[in-house]
């Protein structure tokens, strides 16, 4: 009996979720090369692991973790990215931890919702401390209510040292406070003793054992951040940050916002608590010129919570006119699934006819006339249940197939982070550009080493392009003073050939790829479905000595007139 209360359905579904959330985290974790905002914040890392003493930046948190996986393991791009994902593998548990505030079927839902969510899957698979910042102060909220203050002013501290997106958290919570006006009860041991911890955390953990004495240093650093940007990483602009909202978690807008009129109805205090929450989280983040995309985080959880909360009353088998509500549902999904491949030729050909001199305003086209169409029916199918048989039957059948419509398309937004795309350069979740042909380059500069050394990483580069995320992918080899005839030199693509490398064999490989639109892309649909939209790049170039080849006293090497290096 005590081993089935152990092993319940409610644990086996938990159990389901965590499995699916360490796949969407997880799986292909080195699948891309890290790109110039991750290298920025694992170079630190590498340095410290290597005995330096670098700055730790914005993101000191995420430096001081990294160096001790880098120190015991070594370093790799999976690696580098190990702790984001775990983080944000336990930001998905959290919702167990208050089943006693927001029901067991609301944290179950919740728990799913977070697992498949496109943002949070894509901040825990970028190397930086966003996520950690984020699962770190509700970890600490969490331990605090389960009656462990230690461990509550540890996270809370540690909360610090994670990104400068933790003071959107604590500014909204604080704005949360005043208007609610919540009493503060608080038990002066338990503060006490979570001051311990949070000392703890500060002069131990951030100081790695006061082997890092600039790690308190950090905890200013993350504030200033926070106040002037992260540069060279510019802001994302206001127009952007909507799109993001918008193209990831619409989902979470409709049903969120369905469980914000819910709450504040049935004058739920929970409910209205988490709705002031995001209000003020997108109030600060739309008014910051310095916001990142990883900042609509506080935002969209508190969204998903409230999501969680109307999805579950709608979650139970009708009492009146089951059939109606099984067979609007059905309707709804069968209509969803004609409406996707409509939506797809939209991407081709176009949602709006383009305006020509015979018909100077744009018109519908016959995919969006379809569009319409499919919608209309399914207005109407409803209203007629809901005339016909229940309103209540109609709208659970509503929610049912909106609500597998959006997981499917959740579900297919996040498995995009596992694959190595041409596409990632229209994913808006990371700061700057996406990582380019980096890992390509990699293999090409091992196969001439171990050519002509028989090992990897035994010829010496020179370099000439400052990037981080170039340095990151080259830091197994020399990158020493330049020689009179390096083996091996990279430089830009901008410009005339160095004279130098005239007679050099030479390769271009795109070193970073960014978007070429802002605020919305030209084609909607095509983004949406495909994340097809303009992009450009930058390419640098890998000349290798003729001597490595075997060939080259038998090739001419002296390029003719017009070609390209």
């Amino acid at each position: 009996m005590a081993l089935r209360s152990i092993f319940s359905r409610e644990i086996f579904f938990y159990s389901l979720i965590i499995l699916l959330a360490v796949i969407l985290r997880f799986a292909g974790l080195d699948s891309t090369p890290l790109n110039e905002f991750e290298a920025t914040a694992a170079l630190p890392a590498y340095e410290l692991a290597q005995g330096g003493q670098p700055a730790l930046g914005a993101q000191p948190g995420y430096v001081i973790l990294t160096s001790l996986v880098f120190g015991l393991i070594g370093s790799s791009e999976s690696l580098a990215r190990l702790w984001p994902a775990l983080f944000g593998l336990a930001l998905v548990a959290l919702p167990y931890f208050w089943q006693d505030l927001l029901g067991k079927k609301v944290a179950l839902v919740l728990a799913f919702l977070l697992a498949i969510d496109p943002g949070l899957v894509a901040v825990s698979r970028l190397a930086g401390g966003a996520v950690i910042a984020i699962s770190a102060a509700l970890m600490a909220l969490t331990a605090w209510r389960r009656g462990l203050p230690v461990l509550s002013g540890g996270l809370a501290a540690f909360t610090l040292f994670g990104a400068p997106t933790i003071y959107v958290g604590v500014a909204a919570a604080g704005l949360v406070w005043v208007t609610l006006r919540i009493p503060m009860e608080l038990d002066k041991d338990a503060l006490r003793n979570a001051g311990l911890g949070a000392l703890a955390v500060l002069l131990l953990g951030g100081t790695l054992l006061f082997s890092v004495p600039q790690g308190l240093a950090g905890v200013g650093g993350t504030f200033s951040a926070f106040i002037g940007g992260l540069p060279p990483f510019a802001g994302v602009g206001l127009g952007a940050a909507l799109f993001t909202l918008i193209g990831y978690a619409f989902p979470a807008l409709i049903f969120g916002g369905l469980g914000i009129w819910q709450a504040w109805r049935c004058d739920e205090s929970v409910g209205r608590g988490l709705s002031l929450f995001a209000a003020f989280a997108l109030a600060l983040i739309l008014i910051n010129p310095n916001r990142q995309a990883a900042d609509l985080l506080w935002f969209v959880l508190p969204l998903w919570a409230l999501a969680a909360q109307a999805i579950s009353v709608y979650l139970v088998v009708p009492q009146d006119e089951p059939v109606a509500a099984i067979g609007e549902a059905s309707l709804m999904l069968l209509l969803a699934a004609f409406l996707v491949p409509t939506l797809a030729r939209a991407a081709d050909f176009g949602f709006l006819l383009a305006a020509s001199p015979e018909n100077p305003l744009p018109g519908i086209s016959s995919q969006g006339m379809i569009a319409l169409f499919v919608f209309g029916i399914a207005g109407l199918a409803t209203a007629l249940i809901a005339l016909g048989w229940s309103r209540r039957a109609a709208a659970q059948g509503l929610v049912w197939a909106m609500a597998a419509a959006f997981a499917l398309f959740l579900l297919s937004a996040s498995s995009r982070f596992s694959r190595h795309e041409l596409t990632a350069a229209n994913e808006l979740w990371s700061p700057g550009p996406a990582a380019g042909q980096l890992g390509i380059l990699r293999e090409t500069l091992g196969d001439l080493s171990f050519w002509n050394q028989g090992q990897q990483a035994a010829l010496p580069i020179e370099v000439r392009s400052e990037s981080s995320a170039l340095i990151w992918a080259l830091r197994d080899y020399d990158q020493g003073d330049s020689a009179a005839a390096p083996a091996l030199a990279i430089t830009t693509a901008e410009g005339e050939t160095p004279a130098e490398f005239a007679a050099y064999r030479g390769q271009s490989f795109a070193l970073s790829v960014q978007r070429a639109w802002e605020g919305w892309p030209p084609n909607f649909f095509a983004w949406f479905l495909f994340r097809q939209a303009p992009t450009q790049s930058q390419q640098l170039i890998l000349w290798a000595n003729a001597d490595l080849f075997a060939d080259a006293g038998s090739v001419d090497l002296t390029p003719a007139e017009g070609d390209a290096p």
